[in-house]
């Protein structure tokens, strides 16, 4: 029924998977504060320009992260991108196109009393879209946050347990605009979604390890002066670290006589051009030679519209004289 419940997308080229993660909720319950407070949280060397598509009301929006230390599924790195939804009635269409292919979802729900009713309409909503979409809504990975704990008159977490959460899904209580919740939000989501796509393909997951560079070195070393290289500034909580250690750099290798004469006449040699150049010099005479039979052609025709001037002007002098007219009637 569901053929197209694992979504997540394998560059082989890139050696990356593409994980899909989904922030779903009522309208301002909080989605929009969670992306914009990860992509602060998050190292900046590893997460993509934040892209906000505004509609009436309301935002969609978009940012890619590639975390150093998530590990990898077999030998590819995994790359998450991170999408919220329009949470307004009008915009189901958007939700359900930004739905499509997700591979774990965030429901972000708003703990006032008096939206009840919205957090339950969405969370069905989110349920009726995933299945438009062709994913399982019972075998998606899904992360409850109860967002807005500060505020009063909110329901308790059995009352929102009671309503939204059936599959006895992890839950986190969060305060989005003070930073609160969010990051164990997405480290949850995270951690789940990497297992539960590793389980489909019945892979394990490699651990990040700590990598030292060596740079190569010559058979037959020679005495050189080492360059210095500035060691590479890694933020503490990012890995693996990159250690680069300082070496005599690599000479090339010479090239016999034989070799070097062979690749001097392969690069010298150019193709045979000799008829296409004398194609374009008779071509070039041709062009000359009727340009020249045009300026002459032009000089004749202005000498017989002067001749034919003169002529005018004499027939026309010589019809006003007395007792010739008759020659020219």
């Amino acid at each position: 029924m569901y053929p197209n419940n694992v979504m997540v997308l394998f560059n082989y080229s890139a050696k990356e998977i593409t994980i899909k993660v989904v922030f779903y909720g009522p309208g301002m319950s909080g989605k929009t504060t969670n992306l914009q407070q990860l992509h602060t949280i998050l190292p900046s060397a590893t997460r993509g320009k934040l892209i906000s598509l505004a509609t009436e009301g309301d935002r969609t929006l978009f940012f890619d992260f590639l975390p150093v230390a998530m590990g990898k599924i077999k030998d590819f790195n995994i790359r998450f991108q991170l999408y919220t939804v329009p949470g307004q009635v009008k915009y189901g269409a958007t939700r359900r196109l930004v739905l499509k292919g997700a591979d774990a979802i965030v429901f972000v729900a708003d703990s006032q009393r008096a939206l009840k009713e919205q957090n339950i309409e969405s969370y069905n909503d989110m349920r009726e879209n995933l299945v438009a979409n062709n994913i399982d809504p019972d075998d998606i990975p899904v992360v409850l946050q109860y967002n807005k704990r500060d505020i009063d008159n909110i329901m308790s977490i059995d009352e929102m347990n009671q309503d939204l959460n059936k599959r006895n899904e992890p839950i986190f209580e969060a305060v989005a605009v003070q930073g609160k919740g969010i990051q164990a939000t997405f480290d949850t989501v995270k951690d789940i979604v990497v297992k539960y796509i590793a389980k489909k393909h019945q892979v394990g997951v490699e651990a990040p390890e700590e990598v030292i560079v060596m740079p190569a070195r010559p058979e037959k070393a020679a005495p050189e002066k080492t360059r210095p290289i500035e060691p590479h500034k890694l933020d503490d909580s990012q890995h693996p670290k990159v250690i680069v250690m300082p070496g005599p750099e690599t000479p090339q290798p010479r090239r016999s006589a034989a070799v070097e004469e062979r690749v001097i006449q392969v690069t010298a040699a150019p193709p045979d051009l000799t008829k296409f150049v004398q194609a374009i010099e008779e071509l070039r005479n041709v062009m000359s030679g009727i340009n020249i039979t045009l300026q002459d052609m032009l000089k004749k025709q202005g000498k017989m519209v002067g001749e034919i001037t003169e002529m005018k002007e004499i027939f026309a002098d010589a019809s006003k004289r007395k007792g010739l007219g008759r020659f020219f009637r």
